[in-house]
């Protein structure tokens, strides 16, 4: 029904017992680690977050009433990652984006008004509503999509359906071409995540503390300014600025970012239910079509990208590509691609999607009154 709130913990079927469910979660998370490892063994880019990935789809599928993620894992991992890719950003990639403002601003406009074409068409050929098609349908970050498909008439359902089925199909796709099809120009882009490279032990827990405090203040203010995936971009934004004022470089201990990705994946993939695939029935086979498309017309603007902004087609590709920017970086930052550059023209996509797409959605309901 419109508006109905999103599964989540809530849902949790209570005629389980509390053991049942403990083991579900244990076989999930066991099952989560060891589809991680494998897909981090072939050298698939964002390993850690496809294998769970596709671990939850299935475990979702199969077990028709399934407890879900809490929204509160799922925004500390969003912080734990934004912090992570707040210290690969390099300062030096803005006057590079401001150079080539024109082709950045090109490709974004391209994104948006495909997408809102597409949206104006799904409902035309379809019984969702013009708001929730197009709030479907826009590439501004899944988790911000979702939380303004709650504040209007649109069903928040539907909404969610077809924003993690794009997030899902462009993670997919975007891991296996960064992995076998696209590669880098250069292995200099590849970031350096591990620790520094001297840490007295002292002053490396105070690194910890550091990364730890500067991510929930930013998790916490990007959550009360309700920016799209506020607890992902918040930290991002915050840690950025740290860097800026010479602060240590944010690191987190080891396996901590790895939890993070299992849970963001887990998270998505336990979406995915019988119930939600039988209440969209025929219009799946119109949203992966729908998706396809997006897609196509991405790989061709991240192709004009990274001619006129002269980067790699890879870097170029995940910066246009429709799926979450979270889970997107997640790919890049093991596929060699330039992160800054493509985290700038992501975070400009999404900014204009999120202030513009709302408000063309509310118009097109507005033109039926």
């Amino acid at each position: 029904m419109p508006g109905d709130p999103l599964p989540d913990e809530e849902k949790v079927p209570r005629r389980s017992g509390g053991k049942r469910q403990l083991l579900w979660w244990f076989s999930l998370g066991a099952a989560a680690v060891i589809a991680g490892m494998l897909a981090k063994s072939i050298m698939l880019p964002g390993g850690w977050l496809i294998g769970p990935l596709l671990v939850a789809i299935i475990a979702g599928l199969v077990r028709p009433e399934h407890p879900r993620i809490s929204t509160r894992w799922l925004m500390a991992a969003q912080a734990v990652i934004g912090m992570l890719l707040a210290g690969t950003f390099r300062p030096e990639v803005l006057p590079l984006v401001a150079i080539h403002w024109f082709p950045v601003l090109l490709v974004v406009a391209a994104t948006l008004g495909v997408s809102l074409a597409a949206g104006v068409l799904l409902a035309h050929i379809s019984p969702l509503g013009r708001e929730t098609a197009t709030l479907g349908t826009l590439p501004g970050g899944a988790s911000g999509m979702i939380a303004m498909s709650l504040d209007s008439k649109a069903d928040t359902r539907m909404v969610a359906l077809m924003q993690y089925i794009r997030v899902v199909l462009v993670v997919l796709s975007a891991a296996l071409l960064a992995r076998f099809v696209l590669y880098p120009a250069s292995p200099a882009h590849q970031p350096t995540l591990g620790m520094p490279a001297v840490q007295a032990p002292t002053h490396l827990w105070f690194v910890y503390l550091l990364t730890a405090t500067i991510s929930t203040v930013g998790a916490w203010a990007g959550d009360r300014l309700r920016l799209p995936a506020g607890a992902f971009l918040g930290p991002l934004v915050l840690g950025i600025a740290a860097s800026g004022l010479n602060l240590p470089h944010p690191v987190w201990p080891p396996g901590v970012t790895q939890a993070a990705y299992i849970i963001v994946g887990v998270y998505i993939g336990l979406l995915f239910d019988r119930a939600s695939l039988r209440q969209a029935g025929r219009l799946i086979p119109v949203m992966l079509a729908n998706t396809l498309v997006l897609m196509a017309v991405c790989a061709v603007t991240g192709k004009v990208l990274a001619v006129l902004a002269g980067t790699d087609y890879l870097t170029g590709y995940l910066a246009t590509t429709p799926g979450g920017m979270d889970s997107i970086a997640v790919v890049a930052l093991g596929s060699g691609a330039d992160v800054s550059f493509m985290l700038a023209v992501q975070m400009v996509r999404v900014f204009a999607t999120v202030i513009t797409g709302p408000l063309f959605a509310r118009w097109l309901v507005s033109q039926n009154h």
